[in-house]
Order: C-alpha cells, then sequence, then structure tokens
C-alpha cells in the first residue's frame, strides 16, 4: 500500500509518497518546501502538487508530531479528540507542534477522503527508565503537571539506529550507539540494544544542545532573572526558542555563515561554534559512559551529515574516548564509516524521517504482508 507522509520541521516542510510492504517502506517521491510561516494551506497546497499522480494512490497521510505527551506512545488516527490534545501541547513545542496541526487539517481539506494519522516523536523515547524521565523537582507536583523528560527527534533517531544497523548488517538489537541529530534543532541520544537509554531533550525541545535559534540547556535562575527583570513568559519563551543558539551567539541560524564569519576574523563566531562543538562532545562523552564505553558514535541532521568542519572539532574533544576522523572520508561526507580502522566507529548517515513515517503509520493501518 501508498502512505503519504507530511514532516513539518521548525525550516521545512518535507513530504513524501511511500511504498510500504511487509514491514519496510520505501519512499517513491519526495517534495520540499521552506517554511515562511505565513500560509500553511498554500505551502501545503505546493507540497502536495509537487507529489505528483503518486499522491492519488495513496490510501493515508502520515504526519509527524512532535510532541505527544505522557499518553501518546504509537501512531494514532487524527480526529477531533486527539486534536484538542495535540493543539494543548502546542505550548511545550510551540515551534512543531501547531504547524503539524495545520498542515493535517489542510491535508484533509486538499487530499479528502484518506484517515489522517500522527505519529510522535516522543514515542521513540518513551520506554526510558524512571530516572532518566524525571528531574528532580517535587514528584507530586510533576505527576500532576506532567513534567516528564519526554525526548524529542525520536524519528530521527530511529532512523539513524536504522542505518547503522543496515551498515554493519546486524539486527537493531545488536546496536549501541550514541546517535547525534544535528540541524536546525539538535539532540543526542543513547542507544543501547537499539533502545533509547537516554537523551538530551527534555519536556520541551528547548533542553539540551544549543541549536539553531534555541538555547538548549540554561540555567533555571536565568529565566527567573529575565523574569524579574520585566519580561513576561511569552517574551522570556520567545528569547530562548527563537532569539538564542548560534543566532543569538553570531547573528546567524546557519552553521555556514557562522564558519564564513570565523574565518574572517569574527570573534562572537568564533566562540559560537567552540561552544557549540564543546557540548555536543560533553554530552557524547556522558553517554559513552551510560553505555559502558561501548558503542558508535553516528552523526546526522543537516549540519551532522554535511559539515565536514562540525564534525572534526566534535571529534577532536574525543579523543580520550578512542574518537578519531579519517580526513578523506570525513571530507568526502559519504554515508557510512568515516573513523580509519582499528578506532571507535564514527559513522555519518543522512535522516531519513519520512520513511519512518511510513513504516510507523503502515504498522497501524495493518501493513500486509
Amino acid at each position: 500500500m501508498r502512505i503519504a507522509v507530511v514532516n513539518s520541521g521548525s525550516a521545512t516542510l518535507k513530504a513524501g509518497v511511500a511504498e510500504v510492504a511487509s514491514g519496510e517502506a520505501r519512499i517513491l517521491v519526495r517534495a520540499e518546501v521552506a517554511r515562511t510561516k505565513e500560509d500553511v494551506v498554500a505551502e501545503m497546497a505546493l507540497l502536495l502538487e509537487r507529489l505528483g499522480p503518486p499522491l492519488a494512490s495513496a490510501v493515508a497521510c502520515a504526519h509527524r508530531f512532535v510532541h505527544g505527551g505522557a499518553r501518546h506512545v504509537a501512531p494514532e488516527f487524527l480526529d477531533d479528540a486527539l486534536e484538542r490534545e495535540l493543539e494543548a501541547l502546542g505550548r511545550l513545542a510551540p515551534l512543531h507542534n501547531p504547524v503539524a496541526l495545520a498542515c493535517a487539517k489542510a491535508a484533509r481539506a486538499l487530499a479528502p477522503g484518506r484517515p489522517q494519522i500522527a505519529v510522535f516523536d516522543t514515542a521513540f523515547h518513551a520506554g526510558r527508565a524512571e530516572e532518566s524521565l524525571r528531574y528532580a523537582l517535587p514528584w507530586d507536583l510533576c505527576d500532576s503537571l506532567e513534567i516528564r523528560r519526554f525526548g524529542f527527534h525520536g524519528l530521527a533517531h530511529a532512523s539513524l539506529l536504522r542505518a547503522l544497523a543496515r551498515d554493519q548488517a546486524v539486527s537493531e538489537r545488536e546496536v549501541d550507539a550514541v546517535t547525534l541529530q544535528l540541524g536546525a534543532g539538535c539532540s543526542a541520544c543513547a542507544i543501547r540494544a537499539g533502545r533509547s537509554l537516554e537523551t538530551s531533550m527534555g519536556w520541551t525541545p528547548l533542553e539540551g544542545l544549543p541549536m539553531a535559534t534555541r538555547s538548549g540547556d540554561v540555567d533555571p535562575a536565568v529565566v527567573l532573572a529575565l523574569v524579574r527583570g520585566g519580561r513576561s513568559a511569552d517574551e522570556v519563551e520567545r528569547i530562548l526558542a527563537r532569539e538564542s543558539g548560534l543566532l543569538g551567539l553570531a547573528g546567524s541560524a546557519d552553521v555556514r555563515d557562522v564558519l564564513g564569519a570565523e574565518a574572517r576574523g569574527d570573534a562572537r563566531a568564533r566562540v559560537a561554534l567552540a561552544l557549540f562543538a564543546r557540548r555536543i562532545a560533553a554530552t557524547v562523552g556522558a553517554y559513552l559512559t551510560l553505555l559502558d564505553g561501548r558503542g558508535a558514535v553516528v552523526f546526522g541532521g543537516g549540519i551532522g551529515a554535511r559539515s565536514p568542519e562540525i564534525r572534526a572539532r566534535v571529534a577532536a574533544h574525543l579523543a580520550a574516548w578512542d574518537v578519531a576522523l579519517d580526513p578523506e572520508r570525513n571530507a568526502a561526507g559519504t554515508p557510512g564509516r568515516i573513523s580509519p580502522p582499528g578506532r571507535r566507529g564514527v559513522f555519518l548517515f543522512a535522516t531519513d524521517e519520512e520513511t519512518e513515517l511510513a513504516r510507523a503509520a503502515g504498522e497501524l493501518l495493518g501493513d500486509p504482508e
């Protein structure tokens, strides 16, 4: 059967039509448009038009939802009740959930007659141990407000896990790795025996690594200081989610621009890149500790798969973990192993969330054998 997929990211809208059979999915056609944040219906119309004739044979449309909360840990059909819940969760993923909902509604109007399916980024991380899921905050307070370290980028990390298993000709249950999804949003995941053990994002996609416009980890007292200094909660959210990260430090959210500025002698760009690489490396080192020193390191995402310079800077901090890159393989950027023989395995792969979306939706629909 064929399934259409829509992946609404923080910077782009991507779509595809996949052939799903026997638990596997193969993307037949892909399309992508830049998010203008002005007219989701028009963007969706353009996206669906670019999918062409294969769209007509799709039996359903699956959408990536960044936040599923505590209750939604498997793909579900979108109905009015679920849409209300996901709309409420939009406050925890303001760059993503509202757009995904708007895309689903637009797809229903533009391509009627097909069920709309929600697939949740949080699902991949849902089985982690309680000590990973909880904050050191009052237990009952967190329970009453559903404050937990949900984790995000689940489809991306699942994609990198699957790519590594395929490359190494092993089952996913045999994979130990630290996966890095580095793009407009950035996160790390420690994977043990094919399952999420720990991840860097938390209650919202703001926690963890510094990102293009998001701050990542900051001292909570900074937020208190901003509020006490007269900033509203909405203003603080805007600063942390839309005005921080590489943009706040160096003036651009595009790592290529920041690298160029550094090359021209810009001191802020130098600091921004040094901070970015250091925080990533520190997280990788911590996760290798949780994995008892075992496992590969896998780069993915727009930055992780396309920036040899960032990969090299992260690897330079990890010599104590036997991490080194083969300069020629790293520069070539060909998917697969980029570390020398005899050293810890370091890999890069293109993240493929659309295929993961289709596979998950196929499970819900009863993928034909």
